[in-house]
């Protein structure tokens, strides 16, 4: 089931950090959306596919406002590609190539962040559960784990 609210927080993370960069550099990066996905996959746990699952619904919502924003840049002055896919498109020869590139750039390392997201919740609650175990006296006065 796909908890929105964790989506809608990684969003805001991507808007927030990739806003920061491009005040900072005057550059895009794909590098906020990344954030927002672990992010999203850190509040939906569940499991790494959870994770990752919430990862790509976070990349994709990002996505369809960072493309539009990207073309009217590209229009209004003369803004490079979005960092890491400038340096891919040297390397590409067809249309299709760059097609390919930009989907898989854009979508399968968020899927990663959002499952490194859920995975580092998972081990968060596990410290959080290991940390709180009873404990109990023995008759000496030393305390012994349960």
């Amino acid at each position: 089931m796909t908890r929105w609210r964790a989506v809608a927080g990684g969003f805001a993370l991507a808007a927030c950090s990739e806003a920061l960069v491009f005040a900072w550099t005057g550059r895009v990066t794909l590098l906020g959306g990344l954030a927002g996905s672990a992010l999203a996959g850190y509040l939906a746990g569940g499991g790494s596919a959870e994770g990752a699952w919430h990862g790509l619904l976070t990349a994709m919502a990002w996505g369809i406002v960072l493309i539009p924003g990207l073309v009217a840049l590209s229009v209004v002055t003369d803004a490079p590609l979005p960092f890491p896919i400038e340096y891919l498109v040297p390397y590409l020869d067809s249309a299709g190539e760059a097609t390919a590139a930009i989907l898989l750039t854009a979508s399968l390392p968020n899927v990663a962040a959002g499952a490194i997201g859920s995975y580092t919740r998972s081990q968060d609650e596990r410290a959080r559960r290991d940390g709180e175990r009873p404990q109990r006296r023995r008759a000496d006065g030393d305390v012994d784990e349960a």
